[in-house]
């Protein structure tokens, strides 16, 4: 089975994070204080930030390696991603937002959006749904084209208590089921009590320890 191999140094402006950790299937959490790197570090994963140093790796894929000039573009990576804002076309709906993720293959969409509890939203007007149903939206549109990995980047954090844990239970649902690779940042130590397999503990700008 796949591991996620993450050994890289990222520069931003006024901001520099060394990160260094494997995350095989299972919930790999990434904590520790605000501003410590851990969103930079999703970012250099998803390849929307390009690391200074480095590599980034998949099982024999190389997603990224600074040394070599690889960057493989975000949209090829087969990562899924699910933000704190679901990042939902307003202008489309449900079924449009996931089916668009896969091709435009409905059926696709349609059984994704079922499996995440909201085929009954599949034809709302989008900009009508809850923060809960829109996090439900995102996560079908991330899975429904099978990646390799699923990013998490603070996913819970703007809904209310009973939303949340409907969601951590859904969410342990599917990385189980799918034997996905998943990183989850967040804040909240209930998330982490829930839902990490492993911890990877961040001080500002570098990764410090690791734990199961």
């Amino acid at each position: 089975m796949s591991t996620l191999e993450v050994a890289i140094r990222v520069v931003v402006p006024e901001f520099v994070v060394e990160a260094a950790f494997s995350a095989p299937a299972g919930i790999t959490v990434l904590a520790g204080p605000s501003g410590s790197g851990k969103s930079l570090t999703l970012a250099a994963i998803a390849g929307t930030v390009r690391p200074n140093r480095g590599r980034i790796r998949i099982g024999e894929t190389l997603l990224a390696d600074a040394e070599h000039g690889v960057h493989v573009r975000s949209q090829e990576r087969r990562l899924g991603v699910v933000y704190q804002h679901a990042g939902l076309l307003e202008h489309r709906s449900p079924i449009d937002n996931v089916r668009l993720a896969v091709g435009g293959d409905v059926v696709a969409a349609g059984e994704m959006l079922e499996r995440v509890g909201a085929s009954h939203l599949r034809t709302k007007r989008t900009k009508t749904l809850s923060g809960g149903e829109r996090q439900r939206v995102a996560l079908a549109r991330a899975l429904v084209g099978s990646p390799a990995a699923l990013l998490l980047d603070e996913p819970f954090s703007s809904l209310d208590t009973p939303t949340r844990e409907d969601l951590r239970r859904l969410v342990r649902e599917l990385v189980t089921e799918r034997r996905l690779i998943a990183l989850l940042v967040t804040h909240d130590a209930q998330d982490v009590s829930a839902l990490a397999d492993r911890v990877v503990e961040y001080e500002p700008g570098r990764t410090v320890a690791a734990s199961e």
